[in-house]
């Protein structure tokens, strides 16, 4: 079984997290988050790092931190499309 993932497990003193919604995600809550993130909201990042961790198997804290350092590197920092950041995280990840 997974880690059940907090905030607590990220990484806040190296990534800067808002932990409210972005002004433009009100309306389009709920399909467009289903497909994108914003790395920046504590609470997508949070849903993501869950999801792969749950996808991959993976159990451990330091695996939170292993998936957060790998969505946050330069490589990714223009890609918010949910399955193609799973995709390439992975194979970061050699998973």
């Amino acid at each position: 079984m997974s880690v059940k993932v907090g905030k607590k497990h990220l990484q806040t003193d190296k990534y800067d997290y808002t932990w409210k919604r972005d002004k433009g995600d009100g309306e389009y809550t709920g399909i467009k988050d289903q497909i994108r993130i914003d790395k920046d909201e504590g609470y997508e990042v949070l849903y993501f790092v869950q999801t792969f961790m749950n996808k991959y198997g993976l159990t451990n804290t330091g695996d939170v931190k292993r998936v957060e350092d790998a969505l946050h590197t330069r490589s990714l920092s223009s890609e918010v499309m949910r399955d193609t950041l799973i995709t390439r995280i992975a194979k970061l990840l050699n998973l």
